[in-house]
């Protein structure tokens, strides 16, 4: 129980790291280019893993962990390729109601934009975060920060990769350690940095 949530994160509909790193590896390809620290990154800046929807603005709305913005007209092709429902609403209600699921959808609309549309990690990027062209860079830092933390098991330094974008992105909404402890254990919990066992 995290008794001091940051702002907007809802426990209940939250997922800690190895939980979506599990996720990811099910349904996403490892030799994608975008990376299971890539999406993670981009998770974690949306919605601090929380799989949750977001208040429809100006015609969009995002939906899930990465907040993919599901009623865009040109998702249509993109559900038509994946086997899913036409109508958005429903697109949202299945991702919102499984935390796998709705991972799945938003790799699978990555898995759509290099295999029918040819883009690479430049174009999946621009997909992602659409006008806000500053977060491609960080989304890539705070990928290869996570990363090399990750294989070194360093918590301290899990922590700064997955707080990059948020600290130095525009909306300036990191999440230190020193005040939410208890959601950094959630999110981090020990086990994910115990040795390896033989």
């Amino acid at each position: 129980m995290v008794d001091r949530p940051p702002f907007a994160w809802i426990e209940s509909k939250a997922a800690d790291f190895p939980t979506l790193y599990a996720s990811i590896g099910k349904c996403h390809p490892d030799d994608h280019p975008v990376s299971v620290f890539m999406i993670l990154v981009i998770f974690f800046e949306e919605t601090a893993f929380c799989n949750i929807s977001q208040a429809q603005t100006t015609g969009s709305l995002g939906t899930g962990f990465g907040q993919l913005e599901i009623s865009n007209p040109e998702k249509k092709d993109f559900y038509a390729w994946a086997g899913l429902p036409t109508d958005y609403k429903q697109v949202s209600q299945l991702m919102l109601g499984s935390n796998d699921f709705s991972v799945k959808v938003h790799c699978q609309y990555f898995q759509y934009l290099t295999s029918q549309r040819g883009a690479g990690l430049e174009g999946c990027l621009s997909a992602q975060v659409g006008k806000h062209v500053v977060y491609k860079s960080l989304f890539r830092t705070g990928a290869a920060m996570l990363e090399t933390a990750y294989n070194a098991k360093d918590r301290k330094a899990c922590i700064s990769a997955l707080n990059y974008a948020r600290d130095k992105g525009p909306k300036s909404n990191n999440i230190p350690e020193r005040l939410f402890t208890q959601f950094w254990q959630y999110i981090l919990p020990d086990s994910l940095f115990a040795p390896a066992t033989s």
